[in-house]
């Protein structure tokens, strides 16, 4: 067994992840609405992230093995979010199609932990391309009529994603964070942004604003009148349910005149 493989597999078989929550911020008045489960692995002594995780396991065909583990381990941190709040769960499309994932795991775990379907956005990444749309929006349907959200992440990002978008009806639909970067120095990335945000409003989706880093981000993406944001400056992963940053929050308070107790 070559190095890499060991490593996957000492992971998977000791289930060396945990997760961390970033928060998502309702941008017209600074709560916290949702928080994006991120896996990170827990030996310290292991060069790879977790995208690399993913890229191996995809390797050797365990990545439902390793999908289900970062499930559980976020699952069941999730116990602890603040009442009212969403958990957005990252899923590779093409697991969100397959049959085992389909089956009932996630509904399965959510008893067990108290949770309800309600508290679940399932967030569909780019990591593989998706060209059945038909059959991506049927199995949306599937959790959506569950009482599940969805999420479609990295928008703006290619030509995959944008087909994703019109070919889709999610809940959410989450700008790329090559998009917000220095977006206020590009009236390209300004004029695309406002695009979303008005198909947003017109087929009554959210648009999530990622990867906010700089004062001068969140500035701009306000301006735009995007309605939820993400991002360093907004707020870091961690293991606990933190809320929006001070520095963020006061801007916000700032810029749309509210008063705090």
């Amino acid at each position: 067994m070559n190095k890499n493989k060991q490593v996957l597999m000492t992971i998977l078989d000791t289930k060396a992840i945990y997760p961390v929550f970033q928060p998502i911020v309702d941008l017209k008045n600074g709560n916290v609405v949702a928080y994006e489960s991120l896996s990170r692995i827990e030996s310290k002594n292991i060069e790879l992230n977790i995208e690399q995780l993913f890229n191996l396991a995809e390797q050797y065909d365990c990545v439902w093995k390793l999908e289900k583990l970062c499930r559980d381990k976020a699952l069941k941190a999730s116990v602890h979010k603040p009442l009212g709040t969403k958990i957005f769960l990252n899923v590779d499309g093409q697991i969100f199609q397959d049959s085992n994932f389909i089956s009932g795991f996630t509904n399965r775990k959510l008893e067990k932990f108290g949770l309800l379907n309600e508290d679940i956005v399932f967030e569909i990444t780019e990591r593989t391309d998706i060209e059945n749309y038909v059959l991506l929006q049927s199995i949306m349907n599937h959790y959506i009529d569950q009482g599940y959200q969805i999420a479609l992440d990295d928008v703006g990002a290619g030509y995959s994603g944008l087909n994703r978008v019109v070919n889709t009806t999610p809940n959410y639909l989450k700008a790329d964070i090559e998009l917000v970067r220095n977006i206020h120095l590009s009236k390209s990335k300004q004029s695309m942004m406002k695009l979303l945000v008005e198909y947003c409003d017109e087929m009554g989706f959210k648009l999530i604003a990622e990867g906010i880093e700089t004062q001068e981000e969140l500035e701009c993406v306000c301006n735009l009148h995007v309605h939820y944001g993400q991002g360093y400056y907004l707020g870091l992963p961690d293991c606990k349910f933190n809320g929006v940053s001070s520095q963020a929050l006061q801007y916000l308070m700032n810029i749309h005149g509210m008063i705090r107790s």
